[in-house]
C-alpha cells in the first residue's frame, strides 16, 4: 500500500482539525447553554419554591394562631361553665342545709305536739276511770262510755287537723328555699348555655 502524500493529507488534517475545534467549540456553547438553561431552571425554582414555602409557612402560622385563639375562647368558655357549676353546686348544698334546718325544726315541734297530745289523752283517760268506778248503773256506765268516745273521738279530729295544718305549713316553709334555688339555677343555666 501506497502512503498517502504528505502534501494531500495536510489540508485534509487542517480541516478535520477544524472541524473538530468547530464542533468542540459548538458543543461546549451547546454545553454552556444547557448549563445557563438549567442554572436558570434551578435558580427559578429555587426562587419559586422559596416563595411557595414562604406562603406556606405563613398561612400554617395563620391557622395554628387562629387554632390557638380558638382553643383559648373554649378555655374560657369551659372555665366559665365550671365556675357557673360549682356555685350552682355550693347554692344547692346551702338549700340543703336550709331545708334540713326546716325539717329539723318541724320534726321537734310534731314530736312535741304529739307529746303534748298524749299527755292530754293520758289525762283525760285518767278522770275517765275515775268516774268509772263512780258509776251505778248499767245506764251511767254507757253514758260514760258514749261521752268518753265523744271526747276521744273529738280529741282524735282536733290533734289530726293541728298535726295535718302545722305539716301542711312546714312543708311550705321547707320547699320554698328549693322552689327558689330552682328557679335560681334553670336562670343560671340558661345563662351559661346562651354564654
Amino acid at each position: 500500500m501506497s502512503q498517502p502524500s504528505k502534501k494531500g493529507s495536510q489540508p485534509a488534517a487542517k480541516l478535520a482539525a477544524k472541524s473538530t475545534v468547530s464542533a468542540v467549540e459548538s458543543t461546549r456553547n451547546s454545553a454552556e447553554n444547557v448549563v445557563k438553561m438549567g442554572g436558570k431552571a434551578v435558580k427559578d425554582f429555587v426562587s419559586s419554591s422559596a416563595y411557595d414555602a414562604q406562603k406556606a409557612q405563613e398561612k400554617v402560622f395563620a391557622l395554628t394562631r387562629e387554632g390557638s385563639e380558638q382553643l383559648v375562647k373554649s378555655a374560657d368558655a369551659v372555665t366559665k361553665v365550671l365556675y357557673e357549676t360549682i356555685s350552682m353546686a355550693r347554692d344547692n348544698v346551702e338549700t340543703l342545709i336550709e331545708c334540713g334546718n326546716l325539717t329539723a325544726a318541724l320534726v321537734k315541734d310534731v314530736s312535741a305536739e304529739l307529746v303534748e297530745a298524749g299527755n292530754e289523752t293520758f289525762s283525760e283517760n285518767l278522770e275517765l276511770s275515775k268516774e268509772f268506778f263512780s258509776c251505778r248503773t248499767f245506764s251511767d256506765m254507757m253514758e260514760l262510755q258514749n261521752r268518753a268516745m265523744r271526747q276521744s273521738l273529738d280529741t282524735f279530729f282536733n290533734q289530726s287537723m293541728k298535726l295535718s295544718s302545722m305539716l301542711f305549713e312546714y312543708t311550705n316553709e321547707a320547699l320554698e328555699p328549693i322552689n327558689e334555688r330552682v328557679s335560681q339555677a334553670s336562670g343560671q343555666i340558661s345563662k351559661v348555655l346562651a354564654a
